[in-house]
């Protein structure tokens, strides 16, 4: 009984004491750590600005929707006017952006460099979801080439049906444009559905940890880079050995 008692008050001062020096420690402990986590913070913020400022003669660009309701232009061009721009213009074989039309036509007058992406579905056929987009696009001379944009999604087809359609939407895209549609769509994306019949096609990579590891043209880095005049938005650049102006449309 004596020597339970001693161990209940070992204890018991053990408590005391990590509680008293978890009181007395815990404002350093947490500036300590809050420093810590702001200096990763801002260092990560920091590699994503550079991209813009550091990477000499690589284009950098954004891609908008209707998501982005309020832009200042005048801000947009003054602060940090884009080397391009890419606009959602479709989805599925109905569906229209209600921003589209406005943007492509500011983008225009501005004189920057535009294109348009269709979001595929797997609910519609390949050759629909293109000719909703050529109706509705209206790409002409000078613009960027179409973009055909594919991602994971709940209820996927089989392999074989995606590629069927992805196929068929491109080869309708190529008949009206006379060029094949750049890709986009993550590495893992391609990996598994388009490496094997799609391997030379021009591809926009997502990815924002890290340099995709698979062939790009342009870099989607980020989603939550600051633009002045709309907000934290999609960023993206050119790779350092391409051109805009090698994918402007010449017909």
């Amino acid at each position: 009984m004596k020597t339970r008692k001693i161990f209940i008050l070992i204890g018991l001062l053990l408590f005391l004491g990590l509680a008293s020096f978890s009181y007395y420690y815990r404002t350093p402990i947490k500036r300590t750590l809050s420093k810590k986590y702001n200096k990763i913070f801002t260092d990560k913020q920091k590699s994503k600005k550079a991209f813009k400022s550091d990477e000499k003669g690589t284009a950098w660009g954004i891609d908008l929707s209707h998501h982005q309701r309020t832009i200042n232009w005048d801000v947009l061009v003054e602060k940090n006017k884009p080397d391009f721009i890419f606009l959602k213009a479709t989805e599925g074989s109905t569906h229209i952006d209600t921003k589209y039309s406005t943007y492509l036509k500011k983008s225009r007058e501005l004189g920057i460099p535009v294109g348009a992406y269709h979001f595929f579905s797997y609910q519609s056929k390949g050759k629909s979801q293109a000719e909703n987009f050529i109706q509705n696009a209206k790409l002409t001379k000078g613009d960027i080439y179409p973009v055909l944009d594919v991602e994971f999604q709940r209820n996927m087809k089989d392999e074989a049906w995606i590629k069927r359609e992805i196929k068929a939407f491109c080869e309708q895209i190529k008949e009206e444009y006379g060029v094949y549609p750049i890709v986009y769509c993550e590495c893992d994306y391609y990996n598994r559905y388009l490496k094997e019949d799609f391997s030379d096609f021009t591809y926009w990579i997502s990815d924002f940890y890290r340099e995709p590891r698979c062939d790009y043209a342009i870099w989607q880095y980020t989603d939550k880079g600051l633009v002045h005049g709309i907000g934290k938005i999609d960023n993206n650049r050119l790779h350092k050995d391409k051109n805009i102006s090698d994918f402007l449309l010449s017909e």
